[in-house]
This record gives C-alpha cells, structure tokens and sequence, in this order.
C-alpha cells in the first residue's frame, strides 16, 4: 500500500514540475526553456524530456540548396525542421523551428511561398477545425476555419496544383475568430543548432489559450507547411477533457505525502 502511494505521488510530482516548466516557458524566439540547445550536434534537438514527451514532437532536418524534402522540394530555405508541443492547465505552446525566413515573399510568379498558419485537427480525420495566423497583422489570431488553402503537391508527392493533399493545409482562407494567442515569428536567424551547423534557423514560437478549443478533447494533430508545402511537419499531443491546475496538483501531492508521513514515517525515508 505504502509504494502504492508513493509511485502515485511521484506521478503527481512529475505533473507539478511538467506545469512548473510550462509556466517558465516565454514566447520569446528562445528555445532553452524548451530544453533545447545550439552546440552542433544532433542532442541539440532533443527536447526536455518531462516537458515534451515523444508523441508531442517531430524532428526532420535536412538541408541542401535544392534537397528533396516532403512532399516537394526547396531544401533549407523551405525545410520544415522541427516541432514541439506542451499543454498545461491554462495554454498550448508550440515551437517550430524552420529554414523559412517570415520575411520570404509569397510571390508564385517568382517561384516564392511565404510561411502558412498553424493547422490544428481533432481527432485526426483531416478536418483541421483550428488555425492560427503566423505572420501579419493578425498573427496570433485563433480561427474556426471554415477554408483552408493548399500547396502544389498531390497526395503522391507530384506536383499537381489542381488536385493538393489536403493532409496539408497552408493558410486559413475563410474562418470565424474565436480567440488570439501570443506569438512570435523571429526575424533573425541563427546557426549551430544540430550537425548542419552552417545552416540558418528561424523560429515561430506560440501559447494559444485552451478556451478557444471549448467543446474539444483528445488527441490532436498540430500541423505546419509554407503556401507551396515543399515541407510539412506537425505533432501528435493529447488534450484532456479537464487540464488540473499546477496549483491544485501541488497541494494534492503535498497533502499526500503529509498523510503517507503521518501513517508511515521510516517507510518514506527508507523507500
């Protein structure tokens, strides 16, 4: 009974400390709060393990001037290299780390795509009922899309424009406004993160409060492309029906461990 109680408020714990990471993660462009790191080696892309388990990111860096990527082509200016999500009681946070400049033209005539928005689909089944707006005036926006655009690319990785994959939506085309988040699209790149240490990295960092999603739980698909979509990437996290508040999780683990304390003090210190 006594480890019982102990595997359970070692649980508790380890949710208390995912909740405390949370609230020191800053939607600054800065990613150490996510555990990551720039040294020019592959662990740079490892997040914190507490913080972000598997099932919540994706890492596919590549590079090259004009490499192959996923569906299409573009190589770094147009990879998609990473993504990373968190949930706690009161937000969802992403960070996505990509080769595209916010500042590349969406000029299709010049064979340039500008960055697409955040898709976000419940249950998997390719409705992509959210989106959130990346850059502009309206970045951080939160919609109920009622239309997506989409990229060059058909479901077989051919170019074919007339007939997209629609697992890959681009930007929000029509949608009802039914929140605004924080967000941060860097203007600046950097360099030295993972084993392609030349290569130039750009940051889209958000918290999108969870009220938006009223109604909705489970697990969900985070998805993100440019308007060609050369190169999708998206994150697979669970939202549950009811998120604990840190607050709430830290006195139910201290109060269970002042009653373990009470019934069986020397079990605690020896176990």
């Amino acid at each position: 009974m006594m480890r019982k109680q102990i595997l359970t408020m070692s649980a508790l714990l380890i949710c208390f400390q995912a909740s405390a990471h949370a609230a020191s993660i800053a939607i600054d462009g800065n990613l150490a709060d996510w555990g990551l790191h720039k040294n020019g080696n592959a662990a740079d892309w490892d997040p914190d393990p507490v913080l972000v388990p598997p099932n919540q990111y994706k890492v596919e860096d590549q590079t090259g001037l004009n490499t192959r990527l996923f569906p299409g082509w573009g190589g770094q200016a147009y990879d998609a290299e990473a993504i990373y999500t968190f949930i706690d009681s009161h937000s969802l946070y992403i960070a996505l780390v990509t080769g595209l400049s916010p500042n590349t033209p969406n000029n299709p005539a010049g064979n340039s795509y500008g960055p697409g928005d955040f898709a976000i689909d419940f249950g998997g089944d390719g409705s992509f009922e959210f989106g959130v707006e990346t850059t502009g005036t309206n970045k951080g926006k939160v919609y109920q899309v009622g239309a997506w655009d989409y990229g060059l690319w058909d479901i077989s990785g051919a170019y074919n424009p007339s007939n997209p994959d629609l697992a890959h939506p681009t930007s929000i085309k029509t949608g009802t406004q039914v929140g605004i988040g924080e967000l941060i699209y860097t203007n600046s790149w950097f360099k030295n993160m993972g084993v392609n240490t030349k290569d130039k990295h750009y940051i889209i960092e958000a918290a999108i409060p969870l009220s938006v999603f009223d109604g909705f739980s489970g697990k969900f698909d985070v998805h993100w492309t440019m308007n060609c979509a050369n190169d999708a990437i998206w994150a697979d996290p669970i939202l549950p029906a009811t998120v604990p508040e840190p607050t709430s999780i830290a006195l139910l683990a201290l109060g269970l461990f002042a009653m373990a304390a009470k019934r069986k003090p020397s079990a605690l210190l020896t176990a």
